[in-house]
């Protein structure tokens, strides 16, 4: 048996011993006991802290945040039976898992343990494999929070091979191939994004700065076609762009784009 898990359970033992020996009823209440477990909590006593939570549930099984809180407490004592025997507990009760997994993630990133999140989830994942798909959409919202491009990729791969005409995912996984320098591969996702909307501004003015930038700073973004072609890209994607919304940035870049025409056919 995982030793942390032992030390929770001896934790547990000892706190019902002490509750037996309570002067009061009242001394032992639910909020007292959840007083003792925030400062078990606070003070990072997580075997005390796990032990507390469980006979808060015992009390008020319906109650939503001493799951949560002991999934956190679990996850910081290496105790991944506890973590999932908490998210089956939370299914048996029709506990909704968008309220348990955000609350781990509150509660993991407020003590500066995002990783217990993270880790919650591949678990969760691992052990539960019917909720892949729902598991992977909260991990690629965190992945994209924490800008780790190659995992952004990873995860908005595997979703859209089940919907691949979800613009969302790809427009997640073209600024991850931005964020690591992979521009084509970027572009690629949004021509993917104009194929399924034409009108999508976003890509529309991705890909005409793409094109314009090639043009006009080829240092900073090598050429991959001929001034001409460049030119033509750029004016096709920047005008529809500006079609959708004439903003003064597009209108400049659209005449530094038609003052390159000039100058080629001069």
């Amino acid at each position: 048996m995982n030793p942390h898990r032992i030390t929770t359970l001896i934790a547990l033992l000892l706190i019902a011993a002490s509750a037996t020996n309570a002067a009061t009823p009242a001394a032992d209440g639910y909020e007292s006991r959840k007083t003792r477990a925030e400062r078990y909590f606070k003070y990072k006593e997580w075997s005390s802290a796990l032990a507390m939570y469980l006979l808060m549930l015992d009390e008020r099984p319906d109650e939503v945040e001493p799951y949560y809180k002991a999934i956190v407490a679990g996850a910081m004592n290496n105790d991944s039976i506890t973590q999932i025997d908490m998210l089956e507990r939370t299914q048996q009760r029709g506990i909704s898992l968008d309220s348990l997994f955000n609350g781990v993630r509150s509660v993991s990133f407020s003590i500066g343990e995002a990783g217990a999140y993270n880790n919650f989830l591949l678990l969760v994942k691992k052990h539960q494999p019917w909720l892949n798909r729902r598991i992977n959409i909260y991990l690629l919202e965190y992945y994209d929070f924490r800008n780790d491009a190659t995992n952004v990729i990873k995860t908005a791969r595997q979703l859209l091979s089940q919907t691949p005409r979800n613009i969302g995912y790809m427009k997640t996984m073209a600024r991850a191939y931005i964020n690591i320098g992979d521009l084509a591969k970027a572009m690629e996702c949004y021509k993917r994004i104009l194929a399924i909307d034409s009108g999508d501004y976003d890509s529309l003015l991705a890909l005409g700065n793409y094109y314009a930038m090639q043009l006009l700073q080829p240092s900073a973004i090598k050429p991959q076609l001929s001034r001409k072609d460049l030119i033509a890209l750029a004016q096709t994607y920047l005008h529809e762009a500006y079609n959708l919304y004439p903003t003064p940035y597009v209108a400049q870049l659209l005449a530094q784009v038609n003052h390159e025409l000039e100058t080629i056919q001069q």
